[in-house]
């Protein structure tokens, strides 16, 4: 089982660390347009989707590595007060509550509504580019789908911590 557990952590950790790289894209994006903008009075048509469409991939692409590090935003005013199998039992009932009822349900539509805009052929309608819109919710529906799987790993494990009464 930790074969499979691995596997799914160096699958989140590569889509994180692939996704780091169109930063570099939307910083140029942005400088260029504005450049052309502000100094040639000559403003882009693509630059505005091209940059939304960029952060969204790699905000949601990015969720699932943030996971894996623990570094999601955490208020632990009583938490970081209990024992480790406490933090675990905590940890296992918000899995079950929270996270994946919301989680299924967003993958599920976002899933939904992406394959409906590939078969469709939806594109923006922002923008006179007009570009198709498949490639950017797919992206998105991959990046739930990720961080879906990297919750449930880290919930298998939680609650192997909490049978165990290990620590972390």
């Amino acid at each position: 089982m930790e074969r499979v557990f691995r596997v799914m952590d160096r699958a989140s950790e590569w889509t994180g660390k692939l996704s780091s790289y169109l930063m570099p894209a939307l910083v140029f994006a942005i400088c260029y347009d504005i450049v052309m903008r502000y100094v040639f009075n000559k403003p882009t048509h693509w630059a505005f989707e091209v940059t939304y469409m960029t952060y969204g991939a790699y905000s949601v692409l990015g969720v699932a590595y943030c996971q894996l590090l623990k570094t999601h935003v955490r208020m632990d005013l009583v938490y970081g007060r209990l024992s480790p199998r406490n933090q675990a039992i905590v940890d296992s009932v918000c899995y079950l509550l929270l996270f994946f009822p919301l989680m299924v349900v967003l993958t599920y539509k976002c899933g939904e509504h992406g394959l409906w805009t590939l078969s469709s052929g939806e594109r923006s309608s922002v923008s006179v580019w007009r570009p198709h819109l498949w490639p950017f919710k797919l992206a998105i529906t991959f990046g739930f789908l990720l961080f879906l799987l990297q919750g449930l790993v880290d919930f298998l494990r939680t609650l192997g911590r909490v049978v165990r009464g290990g620590g972390r």
